[in-house]
């Protein structure tokens, strides 16, 4: 697990030294080693944190024939059968890293090398014979990667961060900021700064000195449904998994497992525990808030399976905490999860440099009850037109009207208001227009709030059903919200997290299956419960779901209420974005009555992001 960046040019367009300034802005995704690699002027830069082959896996590394040049970050789970393979074809090798299987792989199959490989990852290879590189992602974007043009330069990035050291890219995209407020996040290939872009998941890029901007293809995204695809037995279900969570178990230093007391993080576990000759390490955070807190059933499951469990007490959070925190993550991002998320990587990390994950199983398995509103089949009601505008022509938005407001709505408008927070909606707490001053409207596109979801929809057909709700949610909760929360969560921590329920081959044969034999007569996860029920104890599956919720409208009027107020006062003297009235009557009426989470905590998210980056709109 590291960070890269690469200064891709044929002028001294970026010099060494902002570059060298660029890499030390993500020094905890690497905090073991620097690399660096320099040839007139193009520069790959490199920080490492060391898993596989500690001793002779540094970069950037080069090629055996000294022609390519390779800046990796991720695992590939696949590499020793790759590397036997690649022998057979007569590839030398001179270490024993997962890296020069990319940079060997790519030397013999060209761009076709992304196909062959299981894990995550995002790399850059530089062909300096024909001053050509080659990018990719893998398919759900486990990884992330950015890029920039400068002029004539070429530059990318595991992440944000070292663009705030690079003289151009100080400017915030308004569309952004709308995508943050509506979704908790910022879809790829936007970022929040101005000309910096996301290369999306599962796909590759190609560049040349000269060329305007890179060539982008993809090689992957979620298959349609195949409905004559027969359903897994039991038994080939446990074989899939099990070689999954074996396969990232591969590892030179200690390894251990998030354990939550849910499904798919006990499963994982007791996947680890039958394939570890000794104790696994088991890690759970434990809550004051007995809403929140699920350390007991994690207790029970490492009881059961004989784990090394660390039961991890979560400090409060202080304002100066949460300020510092969301400072620090590269573009602002509002899951109120990555807080405990970081608190449980931060912890881990004192014990472990890796833990596997449960991520990927609710929306591979079909896990989630949003998934039931492809069932719907409401057109609305007769002249709600009239009724929506009337709305929208008052002065002022009358509360408690959301209930009504919702049996309005047709199926398809009834996903667009389930799944965002503030969108085009003329009702209080739902509309963009209140949080929002007028002269930024058209920059943010308004009425465009859910066409970063309706773009990947798209792809799975026009018809609002599950099957189709499932695979979005692949390419935009799960990418662009869970393991980006993962990831930034755990990097910040200097923590690698892998998540064995996103390796290819549990990916090749469970996507491809129609919803309804996934979710079967309302049950969720109905393909994974009879597996659940015969290994793992009846207390974690025989209970509702249960998320890293927390009280945040509680914890923003109390303990995090000077942080709030802070934010709010920065943003009043510093941007003209946010309608600030509205903003505090919302603070105020959160510290009266409480019930007010996303609709406060996203632009104070923004505030504070903001506050610590010096950026501009």
């Amino acid at each position: 697990m590291c960070g890269f960046v690469a200064f891709l040019q044929d002028q001294p367009t970026i010099d060494i030294e902002t570059a060298r300034r660029a890499l030390t802005r993500i020094a905890h995704r690497g905090p073991d080693a620097a690399g660096e690699w320099r040839e007139k002027e193009v520069i790959l830069l490199h920080r490492r944190l060391s898993i596989i082959d500690l001793h002779t896996g540094q970069q950037p590394m080069q090629s055996h024939d000294g022609r390519y040049v390779v800046v990796f970050n991720g695992e590939i789970y696949n590499f020793p059968e790759l590397r036997k393979q690649l022998e057979r074809e007569g590839c030398r090798f001179q270490t024993h890293s997962d890296t020069e299987v990319i940079l060997e792989g790519y030397r013999r199959w060209g761009n076709h090398v992304v196909n062959k490989l299981n894990g995550m990852f995002a790399f850059v290879v530089w062909d300096r014979k024909q001053q050509l590189a080659f990018g990719a992602r893998d398919r759900l974007g486990i990884k992330p990667m950015c890029w920039a043009m400068q002029r004539s330069a070429l530059i990318v990035s595991s992440t944000l961060e070292p663009f705030s050291e690079i003289p151009g890219f100080d400017r915030v995209n308004p569309v952004a900021v709308r995508h943050l407020l509506t979704f908790d996040n910022i879809h790829s290939p936007l970022t929040v700064i101005r000309g910096v872009n996301k290369l999306e998941p599962g796909c590759t890029f190609v560049w040349r000195i000269g060329d305007q901007e890179p060539s982008i293809e993809r090689y992957w995204r979620p298959p349609l449904p195949d409905p004559n695809l027969s359903v897994p037995s039991e038994g080939e279900l446990e074989a899939l998994l099990d070689g999954a969570v074996k396969r990232q178990m591969i590892s030179d230093v200690s390894i251990g497992v998030f354990l939550s007391g849910g499904i798919d993080s006990s499963l994982i576990a007791a996947l680890m525990a039958r394939n570890s000759e000794k104790p696994i390490r088991t890690f759970s955070i434990a809550f004051d808030d007995a809403a929140m807190d699920e350390s007991s059933i994690a207790q029970l499951v490492a009881r059961q399976f004989g784990t090394d469990h660390t039961v991890l007490r979560a400090e409060e959070v202080g304002p100066e905490e949460l300020l510092e925190l969301i400072g620090r993550l590269d573009e602002p991002f509002a899951d109120a999860a990555v807080v405990p998320t970081y608190a449980l990587s931060k912890m881990t990390a004192s014990h472990v440099k890796v833990a596997l994950s449960g991520d990927g199983g609710d929306e591979v398995f079909g896990g989630y009850p949003k998934y039931f509103l492809g069932k719907l089949n409401s057109r609305g009601i007769p002249l709600k037109s009239l009724f929506h505008h009337s709305l929208r022509a008052f002065p002022w938005k009358p509360r408690g009207m959301s209930h009504v407001y919702r049996r309005t709505l047709s199926s398809q408008e009834r996903v667009r208001w389930s799944l965002t927070t503030y969108g085009d909606f003329p009702i209080f707490r739902k509309d963009l227009r209140q949080v929002l001053m007028p002269a930024y409207y058209q920059a943010t596109q308004l009425d465009q709030f859910f066409e970063p979801w309706e773009r990947r929809a798209k792809r799975y057909g026009e018809r609002f059903d599950t099957d189709l709700l499932m695979r979005t949610d692949l390419e935009t909760y799960l990418n662009e919200n869970c393991l980006v929360k993962t990831d930034r969560a755990s990097m910040l921590a200097s923590l690698e997290v892998r998540v064995p329920f996103l390796d290819n081959e549990v990916l090749d044969r469970i996507v491809p299956l129609p919803a309804d034999k996934k979710i079967v007569n309302g049950t969720l996860k109905a393909l994974l419960l009879p597996l659940v029920k015969r290994i793992l104890p009846r207390e974690v599956w025989d209970r509702p779901k249960h998320g890293f919720s927390m009280p945040l409208d509680t914890w923003l009027a109390g303990n995090w209420r000077p942080a709030v107020e802070m934010a709010l006062d920065w943003g009043e003297a510093n941007t003209d974005l946010f309608n600030f009235k509205y903003l505090r009557r919302v603070h105020q009426m959160n510290r009266k009555t409480g019930g007010f989470t996303r609709e406060l905590w996203n632009p104070f998210v923004f505030l504070t992001w903001s506050m610590a980056h010096k950026v501009k709109l």
